[in-house]
């Protein structure tokens, strides 16, 4: 099927599928190009963890790019995607917030008890992102 033989419908869905690709596409650039710039201006011996390793002119800007680029790419995102998208959207959000809203308070009772090390900010973001990241592809695969 060419591209004049689609239906509007197909039409519309194919030209939202590439404003969506475009806009993943513009903020993984940015994160990226951020990422580039903190791993070359950043001191060798420096890691995730550690604190004070980069210019505060930086951080400034790299924190207020994040929080443009992600109000910016979450209005674009809304606005484009379908009402079934939404609903994954939004379960995969809610199962993201549970995995946080559950995992801390465990963590930081059994490490008051002394039985764990104490609450890592960085492992808990990221099993946030990677259980919405998996409830979204669970809802889209099955």
């Amino acid at each position: 099927m060419t591209r004049n033989d689609l239906r509007p419908g197909e039409a519309a869905d194919r030209a939202r599928s590439r404003r969506t690709l475009i806009m993943f596409a513009a903020l993984a650039a940015v994160g990226g190009a951020v990422g580039f710039t903190a791993a070359l201006i950043e001191p060798r011996e420096a890691s995730l963890s550690t604190g004070d390793s980069l210019p505060a002119w930086f951080a400034i800007l790299a924190a207020l790019l994040l929080v443009g680029a992600v109000t910016a790419g979450s209005i674009v995102y809304h606005r484009t995607m379908d009402e079934l998208q939404r609903l994954d959207n939004y379960w995969a959000a809610t199962v993201g917030a549970n995995v946080l809203l559950i995992a801390y308070p465990v963590w930081l009772i059994l490490w008051k008890g002394g039985l764990v090390p104490a609450p890592d900010a960085m492992a808990l973001y990221l099993a946030v992102l990677v259980s919405t990241g998996l409830a979204y592809a669970w809802r889209k695969l099955r």
